[in-house]
């Protein structure tokens, strides 16, 4: 075999190798990229059009008439309401189970480990707000 026929294989392969790592990254990539912020407590806070935005998703989903969507409003709107409260009190005992798992946890931990735990905590509050990404 000779060597630019070596060079060439190795290209090949290479340049498969590359085709593999791209195809296997780039679409988590654009999938974080259009899912940027969407989980962020400030700014769903923000948002007043929540409950639009929950009936719009039905709407597209079910596709109803336009008797059926005036119809639909009510009970969507009921629905989005019932489940952000879920979400927050889901967020609430989530918190209070961390929080009873850190007092667990403090006689077995060495300083340095119960030092990481309370800066993921703080960090974990920072990013979700109080008590959870869904915290209201």
């Amino acid at each position: 075999m000779t060597s630019e026929r070596r060079k060439s294989i190795l290209i090949l392969a290479m340049t498969l190798v590359v085709g593999i790592l791209i195809g296997l990254l780039v679409p988590g990539f654009i999938h974080k990229w259009e899912n940027r912020g969407r989980f962020d407590n400030k700014e769903r806070e923000q948002n007043p059009n929540r409950k639009r935005e929950f009936a719009g998703l039905m709407n597209r989903v079910l596709q109803p008439d336009s008797v059926q969507a005036k119809q639909m409003q009510p009970i969507l709107a009921w629905a989005a309401i019932q489940i952000d409260s879920v979400g927050s009190q889901a967020n609430q005992r989530m918190g209070s189970i961390f929080d009873s798992l850190k007092i667990q946890l403090k006689p077995i931990l060495t300083a340095e480990q119960q030092e990481r735990l309370i800066q993921f905590d703080k960090n974990a509050k920072e990013r979700w707000g109080e008590r959870g990404p869904r915290n209201r």
